[in-house]
Protein backbone atom coordinates (compact mmCIF):
# COMPACT_ATOMS: atom_id res chain seq x y z
CA UNK A 1 0.00 0.00 0.00
CA UNK A 2 2.69 2.47 0.99
CA UNK A 3 4.73 2.01 -2.17
CA UNK A 4 1.56 2.30 -4.26
CA UNK A 5 0.72 5.70 -2.76
CA UNK A 6 4.32 6.86 -2.87
CA UNK A 7 4.31 6.16 -6.61
CA UNK A 8 0.94 7.88 -6.97
CA UNK A 9 2.23 11.03 -5.27
CA UNK A 10 5.71 11.06 -6.84
CA UNK A 11 7.23 10.49 -3.41
CA UNK A 12 5.25 13.12 -1.47
CA UNK A 13 4.02 10.16 0.60
CA UNK A 14 7.15 8.29 1.72
CA UNK A 15 7.34 5.81 4.62
CA UNK A 16 11.14 5.99 4.71
CA UNK A 17 10.71 9.38 6.44
CA UNK A 18 11.47 7.63 9.74
CA UNK A 19 15.05 8.88 10.05
CA UNK A 20 13.67 12.43 9.87
CA UNK A 21 10.45 12.01 11.89
CA UNK A 22 12.43 10.51 14.76
CA UNK A 23 14.20 13.87 15.14
CA UNK A 24 10.92 15.71 15.72
CA UNK A 25 9.38 15.23 19.16
CA UNK A 26 5.90 16.75 19.17
CA UNK A 27 4.98 15.19 22.52
CA UNK A 28 7.84 16.70 24.51
CA UNK A 29 7.12 19.25 27.23
CA UNK A 30 9.56 21.53 25.43
CA UNK A 31 9.48 20.65 21.72
CA UNK A 32 12.00 22.32 19.46
CA UNK A 33 12.99 22.37 15.81
CA UNK A 34 15.87 19.91 15.27
CA UNK A 35 19.25 21.13 14.10
CA UNK A 36 19.21 21.61 10.35
CA UNK A 37 22.44 19.62 9.98
CA UNK A 38 20.75 16.64 11.63
CA UNK A 39 17.76 16.96 9.32
CA UNK A 40 19.93 17.14 6.22
CA UNK A 41 21.88 14.08 7.32
CA UNK A 42 18.66 12.15 8.01
CA UNK A 43 17.27 13.10 4.59
CA UNK A 44 20.05 11.14 2.91
CA UNK A 45 18.31 7.95 4.08
CA UNK A 46 14.85 8.93 2.80
CA UNK A 47 13.92 7.34 -0.53
CA UNK A 48 11.15 4.78 -0.81
CA UNK A 49 12.47 3.55 -4.17
CA UNK A 50 15.32 1.89 -2.28
CA UNK A 51 12.86 -0.47 -0.61
CA UNK A 52 12.55 -3.88 -2.22
CA UNK A 53 9.62 -6.21 -1.61
CA UNK A 54 9.81 -9.92 -2.37
CA UNK A 55 6.56 -11.87 -2.17
CA UNK A 56 6.79 -15.14 -0.30
CA UNK A 57 4.83 -18.29 -1.02
CA UNK A 58 2.55 -17.75 2.00
CA UNK A 59 1.33 -14.31 0.90
CA UNK A 60 3.70 -12.36 3.14
CA UNK A 61 6.56 -10.19 1.94
CA UNK A 62 10.24 -9.94 2.71
CA UNK A 63 11.30 -6.30 2.90
CA UNK A 64 14.81 -5.16 2.04
CA UNK A 65 15.87 -1.69 3.14
CA UNK A 66 19.29 -0.04 3.21
CA UNK A 67 21.10 0.41 6.51
CA UNK A 68 19.96 3.49 8.46
CA UNK A 69 16.77 3.77 6.40
CA UNK A 70 13.91 3.88 8.92
CA UNK A 71 10.35 2.93 7.99
CA UNK A 72 7.60 4.99 9.66
CA UNK A 73 4.10 3.54 9.23
CA UNK A 74 2.34 6.28 11.21
CA UNK A 75 0.46 7.49 8.14
CA UNK A 76 -1.13 4.12 7.40
CA UNK A 77 -1.16 1.90 10.50
CA UNK A 78 -4.47 2.99 12.02
CA UNK A 79 -6.35 2.61 8.75
CA UNK A 80 -4.90 -0.84 8.14
CA UNK A 81 -5.76 -1.89 11.70
CA UNK A 82 -9.30 -0.49 11.48
CA UNK A 83 -10.00 -2.61 8.40
CA UNK A 84 -8.67 -5.70 10.18
CA UNK A 85 -10.92 -4.98 13.19
CA UNK A 86 -13.94 -4.62 10.89
CA UNK A 87 -13.20 -7.96 9.25
CA UNK A 88 -12.84 -9.59 12.68
CA UNK A 89 -16.17 -8.17 13.90
CA UNK A 90 -17.98 -9.24 10.73
CA UNK A 91 -16.62 -12.77 11.20
CA UNK A 92 -18.21 -12.68 14.68
CA UNK A 93 -21.56 -11.65 13.11
CA UNK A 94 -21.33 -8.09 14.47
CA UNK A 95 -22.85 -6.18 11.56
CA UNK A 96 -23.37 -2.73 13.05
CA UNK A 97 -20.99 -0.42 14.92
CA UNK A 98 -18.31 2.24 14.91
CA UNK A 99 -14.55 1.71 15.10
CA UNK A 100 -12.91 4.93 16.29
CA UNK A 101 -9.12 5.01 16.40
CA UNK A 102 -8.78 8.78 16.70
CA UNK A 103 -8.85 10.55 13.35
CA UNK A 104 -9.86 7.24 11.79
CA UNK A 105 -13.55 6.32 12.00
CA UNK A 106 -14.87 3.22 10.28
CA UNK A 107 -18.61 2.50 10.37
CA UNK A 108 -19.92 -1.03 9.98
CA UNK A 109 -23.36 -1.23 8.40
CA UNK A 110 -26.06 1.26 9.38
CA UNK A 111 -26.79 2.84 12.78
CA UNK A 112 -30.16 1.16 12.59
CA UNK A 113 -32.27 0.10 9.63
CA UNK A 114 -32.37 2.96 7.16
CA UNK A 115 -30.45 5.34 9.44
CA UNK A 116 -26.96 6.71 8.77
CA UNK A 117 -24.23 7.22 11.33
CA UNK A 118 -23.46 10.91 11.94
CA UNK A 119 -19.73 11.68 12.08
CA UNK A 120 -18.40 15.13 12.97
CA UNK A 121 -15.28 16.56 11.38
CA UNK A 122 -13.55 18.51 14.13
CA UNK A 123 -12.85 22.19 13.67
CA UNK A 124 -9.11 22.69 13.37
CA UNK A 125 -7.27 23.97 16.46
CA UNK A 126 -10.50 23.87 18.50
CA UNK A 127 -10.54 22.47 22.04
CA UNK A 128 -14.24 23.12 22.61
CA UNK A 129 -15.64 20.27 20.54
CA UNK A 130 -16.69 22.49 17.64
CA UNK A 131 -17.06 20.80 14.28
CA UNK A 132 -16.88 21.98 10.68
CA UNK A 133 -19.19 19.45 9.04
CA UNK A 134 -21.49 16.59 9.99
CA UNK A 135 -21.17 13.61 7.68
CA UNK A 136 -23.97 11.09 7.21
CA UNK A 137 -22.44 7.75 6.32
CA UNK A 138 -22.91 4.01 6.57
CA UNK A 139 -20.54 1.12 5.95
CA UNK A 140 -17.85 3.69 5.17
CA UNK A 141 -14.58 5.10 6.49
CA UNK A 142 -13.82 8.73 7.39
CA UNK A 143 -10.18 9.71 7.95
CA UNK A 144 -8.78 13.16 8.72
CA UNK A 145 -5.19 14.37 8.71
CA UNK A 146 -4.20 17.87 9.68
CA UNK A 147 -1.61 20.23 11.06
CA UNK A 148 -3.62 20.66 14.30
CA UNK A 149 -3.10 17.09 15.56
CA UNK A 150 0.51 17.30 16.77
CA UNK A 151 2.24 20.63 16.59
CA UNK A 152 4.12 23.36 18.42
CA UNK A 153 5.09 26.97 17.86
CA UNK A 154 8.65 28.24 17.81
CA UNK A 155 9.47 31.90 17.25
CA UNK A 156 5.85 32.43 16.25
CA UNK A 157 5.92 29.78 13.51
CA UNK A 158 3.75 26.65 13.48
CA UNK A 159 5.52 23.29 13.15
CA UNK A 160 3.36 20.18 12.68
CA UNK A 161 3.89 16.45 12.26
CA UNK A 162 3.20 16.00 8.54
CA UNK A 163 6.74 16.20 7.21
CA UNK A 164 7.91 16.83 3.66
CA UNK A 165 10.31 14.02 2.63
CA UNK A 166 12.07 16.46 0.30
CA UNK A 167 12.94 19.04 2.95
CA UNK A 168 12.59 17.27 6.32
CA UNK A 169 10.38 20.11 7.56
CA UNK A 170 6.57 20.27 7.89
CA UNK A 171 4.56 20.93 4.76
CA UNK A 172 3.63 24.60 4.37
CA UNK A 173 1.08 24.65 1.57
CA UNK A 174 -1.89 26.54 2.96
CA UNK A 175 -3.71 23.40 4.13
CA UNK A 176 -4.98 22.73 7.64
CA UNK A 177 -6.96 19.50 7.21
CA UNK A 178 -7.84 16.83 4.66
CA UNK A 179 -10.77 14.48 5.28
CA UNK A 180 -11.26 11.41 3.08
CA UNK A 181 -14.39 9.29 2.68
CA UNK A 182 -13.68 5.80 1.33
CA UNK A 183 -14.80 2.21 1.68
CA UNK A 184 -11.50 1.02 3.16
CA UNK A 185 -9.91 2.90 6.05
CA UNK A 186 -6.40 2.08 4.84
CA UNK A 187 -7.23 3.92 1.61
CA UNK A 188 -8.47 6.95 3.53
CA UNK A 189 -5.40 6.92 5.76
CA UNK A 190 -2.98 6.88 2.85
CA UNK A 191 -4.95 9.43 0.83
CA UNK A 192 -5.44 11.92 3.67
CA UNK A 193 -1.68 12.19 4.12
CA UNK A 194 -0.98 12.01 0.39
CA UNK A 195 -3.46 14.77 -0.43
CA UNK A 196 -2.18 16.95 2.41
CA UNK A 197 1.31 16.53 0.96
CA UNK A 198 0.17 17.35 -2.58
CA UNK A 199 -1.79 20.44 -1.56
CA UNK A 200 -5.41 21.29 -2.30
CA UNK A 201 -5.26 21.66 -6.09
CA UNK A 202 -3.21 18.58 -6.90
CA UNK A 203 -4.94 16.66 -4.11
CA UNK A 204 -8.38 17.40 -5.57
CA UNK A 205 -7.14 16.41 -8.99
CA UNK A 206 -6.00 13.07 -7.59
CA UNK A 207 -9.30 12.47 -5.77
CA UNK A 208 -11.35 13.22 -8.89
CA UNK A 209 -9.31 10.62 -10.78
CA UNK A 210 -10.24 7.90 -8.28
CA UNK A 211 -13.52 6.00 -8.15
CA UNK A 212 -15.57 5.90 -4.95
CA UNK A 213 -13.41 8.42 -3.04
CA UNK A 214 -14.49 11.85 -1.81
CA UNK A 215 -12.49 14.52 0.03
CA UNK A 216 -12.76 17.79 1.90
CA UNK A 217 -9.82 20.20 2.01
CA UNK A 218 -9.73 22.83 4.76
CA UNK A 219 -7.42 25.73 4.06
CA UNK A 220 -5.46 27.61 6.71
CA UNK A 221 -7.80 30.60 6.29
CA UNK A 222 -10.83 28.42 7.07
CA UNK A 223 -12.19 28.12 3.54
CA UNK A 224 -13.17 24.64 2.39
CA UNK A 225 -12.86 22.88 -0.96
CA UNK A 226 -14.86 19.75 -1.73
CA UNK A 227 -14.57 16.98 -4.27
CA UNK A 228 -17.46 16.74 -6.71
CA UNK A 229 -19.41 14.04 -4.85
CA UNK A 230 -18.76 15.11 -1.27
CA UNK A 231 -22.06 16.96 -0.91
CA UNK A 232 -23.99 13.67 -0.95
CA UNK A 233 -22.69 13.05 2.59
CA UNK A 234 -23.82 16.48 3.86
CA UNK A 235 -27.52 16.12 4.59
Amino acid sequence: YCIQYADMSDGAFDITIGSVSSLWDFTSDNPAVPDDSDIQNALSYVDYTRLKLTENNDGTYTVYKPDKTVIDLGAIAKGYIADKIRNFLLEKSINRGIINLGGNVLCIGEKKKGTDFTIAVKKTFSDSGEYMELLHINDTSVVSSGNYERYFYQDGKLYHHILNPSTGYPYDNGLSDVTIISDASVTGDCLSTTCFALGADKGLELIESLSGIEAMFVMSDGTIKYSSGFSSYLK
